[in-house]
């Protein structure tokens, strides 16, 4: 991953923790990034034989600020706000798709279009090479 895409989404700060607990090959994968002892980003990773219901769509759609389904660089499919996201990315093999769930807090979150796409260009970035490094055939 690029640290352009996820230093605009990351606050100042002395100390910066990465913790996850299930790593990227487990199932379900788990990362949170903590700044000065903050929870600033949750990334949880799924693998999924079926793509969501509508209504996982629409309760992303109203849950995160300026929440709406937007096009992606990759096959897949994705609700982004400025403060979180619901993506799937299809995989093909080892599984039908990919499921990143992206919680974003702190004083980062710029409630605004330009902070939607600060967080849109990080999952450009970051779900592809997941899906890779799972192994995904798609």
């Amino acid at each position: 991953m690029k640290s352009s895409t996820l230093s605009p989404l990351i606050p100042d700060g002395e100390k910066l923790k990465k913790i996850d607990p299930f790593p990227l090959a487990s199932d379900p994968a788990y990362c949170d990034i903590y700044v000065d002892g903050i929870h600033v980003l949750n990334i949880t990773v799924r693998l999924t034989e079926e793509d969501l219901p509508p209504e996982d769509w629409e309760y992303a759609n109203a849950k995160h600020t300026l929440g709406a389904p937007r096009k992606i660089s990759f096959p897949g499919t994705a609700v982004i706000g400025s403060d979180g996201a619901l993506v799937t990315a299809e995989c093909g093999r080892p599984t039908e798709y990919v499921l990143f769930v992206v919680v974003f807090k702190g004083d980062r979150v710029e409630n605004s279009q330009a902070g939607v796409e600060k967080l849109q260009r990080f999952i450009e970035d970051f779900a592809p090479g997941a899906a890779k490094k799972i192994g995904c055939a798609s």
